[in-house]
């Protein structure tokens, strides 16, 4: 069934942020916002953002400049993936939102994996992206799918508001994300979360860190005590030290 919940508070928070609505939906998943401000983290343009709730933004788009990449985190995942894989001939993503990442490496072979057709179409329709080699499907159920030893990088980016779906973040399927990445390939995972006084961060760690020998973990700003984007990458085989020019690596230990 197709309907809008009237109850979300992101219409009531957008006169804040100088937001205004494009365009609003729903899906079987969440409701669907295509929203417009003038300023995003003290940048000027014309931002536009899909976003699901008042706190959850599945993508940013600067329309007066649609090729730079305006969210942090997504700027630190493309510097990780240049620094660790630069010649990566092979992709799969899991989690759309706008399709940044996959645009962004149009010149490869990326495969991107989206649980909900809503976002799909919004993202082609308001940002312009293709939906080429867009999977619609759980994203666990789609790898499976892929070859043995295919991918160069699995890059994992999907969430239900700010946490991570419950079977992506286990053994098995980090397992599988091992059995199809290429014997140099690297896994990159999102994770929305506090440095300190954060368990779940630890057992993912400690998670990722029985299937995969080096695990790497980056985060923007580690004296933050709020929620922030935390980056890991996991690789079979040993991962230089490394720093972005807009994170610090982080020290985690597992539970």
């Amino acid at each position: 069934m197709n309907f809008f919940n009237g109850n979300d508070d992101l219409e009531l928070f957008l006169p804040f942020y100088g937001s205004t609505i494009v365009y609003k939906t729903s899906s079987s998943y969440q409701n669907i916002y295509v929203t417009e401000r003038g300023e995003y983290e003290g940048m000027r343009g014309k931002f536009r953002m899909l976003q699901s709730s008042s706190n959850a933004s599945q993508g940013i788009m600067n329309l007066e400049q649609p090729n730079n990449l305006v969210v942090p985190y997504i700027r630190i995942t493309v510097d990780l993936i240049n620094h660790y894989l630069p010649d990566f001939k092979k992709g799969f993503i899991i989690g759309h939102g706008i399709g940044t990442v996959s645009s962004f490496y149009s010149d490869k072979y990326m495969v991107t994996a989206e649980i909900d057709p809503v976002v799909v179409e919004v993202s082609k329709k308001y940002f312009g992206h293709s939906g080429h080699n867009v999977e619609i499907g759980d994203g666990q159920v789609l790898l499976k799918k892929q070859e043995a030893h295919s991918q160069d990088i699995i890059f994992l980016d999907a969430f239900n508001s700010d946490d991570v779906p419950t079977h992506l973040t286990t053994a098995e399927f980090f397992t599988l994300t091992d059995e199809k990445l290429s014997d140099t390939g690297i896994l990159i995972m999102n994770y929305i979360g506090k440095l300190k006084h954060d368990k779940f961060l630890h057992t993912l760690y400690s998670t990722i860190s029985k299937i995969y020998p080096c695990v790497k973990v980056f985060a923007p700003n580690p004296k933050k005590i709020l929620k922030q984007n935390i980056l890991f990458v996991a690789s079979r085989n040993i991962l230089e030290d490394y720093t972005p020019r807009e994170a610090e690596p982080i020290q985690i230990s597992g539970n």
